[in-house]
C-alpha cells in the first residue's frame, strides 16, 4: 500500500529474468506499433535487445553472459515468430482504470492488447514459464477476467474479448474467448476483497507458502516466521 521499493537483488532470480523478457517484448511491440508497416516484427528486434540489456542491469541480474544471451534469444525468437500488424496494437503495458456503480475504483495494466476483428480484441499476458494453462483454465482466470472487464468499460465498441497467455520460452500462445459473465465474476471477487480490506485495521501478517518466495517477507514477518518459511 505504501509502495515500499523492493531490493531487486532479493527478488527471486527467475522472477527478475521474467521481468527482463517482459521489458524486451514491451520495447519490441512499441517499436512495431510506431513504425511497423507489415505483420513482420523482425525489424523491432534490435530495439528489444537493447531494452533487455538495460533491464538486465536495472534488475541487478548476475554478471552471466550466457544467461543474458538466453534472455536475448527468447525475446528475439518470440518477435521473429510473431505475426501482428502494427496498427492492430491497441496497447502495450496498457493501463486501465474504471469505476463501478458504487464507486469502487479498479485498475490494471495489460501486457498487450490487440484488435482481433471488427469489435473484437485479444488481451494477452506474457508468461515466462514452460508450464502452460489450458483454454478452459484461461476462461476462469481471475486476472484476465478483470482485464476484460476493464477493457469493456474503456472501449464501448468492444463486443468480443479473447484472453490469452503468451509463452515466449515456448513461442506459443494459448487463447480462448471470454464471456461477459466471466468478467463480471472477476469483478465480484475484487469487490469482495475490497470490502475485506476496507474493514481491516490491523493488517496482520497471514503467513503462507507464498512467503518463501516473497521479496517483502522480511518486512512483515518476525524472525520465527521467517525461519519457518525457509525450512524445507
Amino acid at each position: 500500500m505504501e509502495r515500499v521499493p523492493e531490493p531487486r537483488a532479493e527478488v527471486p532470480q527467475h522472477w527478475r529474468f521474467g521481468t527482463v523478457v517482459h521489458r524486451g517484448l514491451e520495447a519490441g511491440y512499441l517499436r512495431h506499433r510506431d513504425v511497423g508497416f507489415s505483420s513482420n516484427l523482425r525489424h523491432a528486434i534490435p530495439t528489444a535487445i537493447a531494452a533487455v540489456r538495460d533491464s538486465w542491469a536495472a534488475e541487478s541480474m548476475p554478471d552471466d553472459p550466457r544467461e543474458l544471451a538466453r534472455a536475448e534469444r527468447v525475446v528475439a525468437a518470440s518477435l521473429a515468430t510473431t505475426r501482428l500488424r502494427g496498427r492492430d496494437i491497441l496497447g502495450v503495458e496498457r493501463f486501465f482504470r474504471a469505476e463501478t456503480s458504487e464507486g469502487l475504483r479498479v485498475a490494471g495494466a495489460v501486457d498487450l492488447v490487440v484488435r482481433s476483428g471488427d469489435g473484437a480484441i485479444e488481451i494477452r499476458d506474457h508468461k515466462v514459464t514452460r508450464y502452460t494453462r489450458s483454454p478452459d483454465a484461461l476462461a476462469g482466470d481471475f486476472q484476465l477476467g478483470l482485464y476484460a472487464w476493464l477493457a469493456r468499460q474503456t472501449w464501448s465498441w468492444v463486443r468480443e474479448v479473447t484472453v490469452a497467455h503468451h509463452y515466449p520460452l515456448l513461442r506459443t500462445v494459448v487463447r480462448t474467448p471470454l464471456e461477459q459473465a466471466a468478467a463480471e465474476e472477476a469483478l465480484e471477487r475484487v469487490r469482495a476483497t475490497a470490502l475485506v480490506a476496507e474493514a481491516d485495521h490491523e493488517f496482520a501478517p497471514r503467513p503462507g507458502p507464498e512467503c518463501a518466495v516473497c521479496a517483502y517477507a522480511t518486512l512483515c514477518l518476525d524472525a520465527t516466521l521467517a525461519d519457518a518459511t525457509e525450512a524445507p
